[in-house]
């Protein structure tokens, strides 16, 4: 039998550690609410007619992405599912749609994913779902689901459910401390050998550039880090410029594949 020494010091290390456990659950809902503040005031600012960043809705750069995209994405679209980390109202995501692919995204904005509803039409196509911190609304065709949620939470549902992602510079909007635990998640929802498209900006003189961001200058190198998708992914080609954009950077391709 414990005396009242071993009792108190069983206690005390019981209360250390469900206060480290408080504590550390605390600042992962802090740094949450943080970010989600940060982009809801970045999307009440693009749809109010500010600074519109490095949105694209330019169909025909849409279209030159959609061939480079297919280029390495094969088989039938209705038979393909992608993956859109990120995507906020991204027109491309839509497009896929109409082209026959099944289409998932995961965006941490409600007003981003609200302006994504509004390409696929009436609102009564949509079924609203919640669960474990996530909102998900499914499209009667069951080839749309849009989520709002964290994209670097773990989701036990979606692993090994995608045939390809398509990464429209979300992996260069990402501060770097982010990037390990967003390139851990798409490796757990990519199937082996699915294909990961991601766009991203490359900016003159990148080397003294590469640092500030978002959006941050990205190559090869730097995607391809042990702590991105360097451990998990073959880095297949660099596409070069994909379509012009407007600001001092090229918005370059990339195609790499699950191992």
């Amino acid at each position: 039998m414990m005396n009242l020494k071993a009792v108190q010091l069983v206690l005390l290390a019981a209360i250390s550690h469900r206060s480290s456990s408080f504590s550390t659950f605390n600042k992962r809902q802090l740094h949450n609410s943080s970010r989600l503040m940060g982009w809801s005031n970045t999307w009440s600012d693009i749809l109010t007619g500010g600074n519109p960043r490095w949105k694209v809705t330019c169909g025909e750069s849409h279209i030159k992405a959609l061939t480079s995209f297919q280029e390495y994405v094969k088989g039938d679209p209705a038979e393909v599912s992608i993956l859109c980390p990120l995507a906020g109202d991204d027109p491309f995501v839509y497009l896929l749609f109409t082209k026959g692919y099944s289409v998932t995204t995961i965006d941490l904005v409600p007003a981003a994913v609200e302006e994504m509803k509004k390409q696929f039409g009436i609102s009564e196509e949509w079924t609203k779902e919640e669960t474990d911190n996530t909102i998900m609304w499914k499209h009667d065709s069951g080839r749309a689901t849009l989520m709002v949620g964290d994209a670097l939470q773990k989701r036990p549902d979606l692993v090994n459910q995608f045939d390809a992602v398509y990464d429209k510079d979300s992996f260069g909007a990402l501060p770097m401390e982010l990037r390990q635990g967003f390139c851990s998640r798409i490796a757990e929802y990519v199937k082996k050998g699915g294909i990961v498209y991601l766009e991203c900006k490359l900016k003159e003189n990148h080397e003294k550039v590469k640092y500030a961001g978002p959006p941050f200058s990205l190559q090869q190198e730097e995607l391809m880090e042990g702590n991105s998708y360097g451990n998990t992914f073959d880095y297949v080609k660099g596409l070069g410029e994909i379509y012009k954009i407007q600001m001092s950077a090229q918005q370059t391709g990339h195609i790499l594949k699950r191992k």
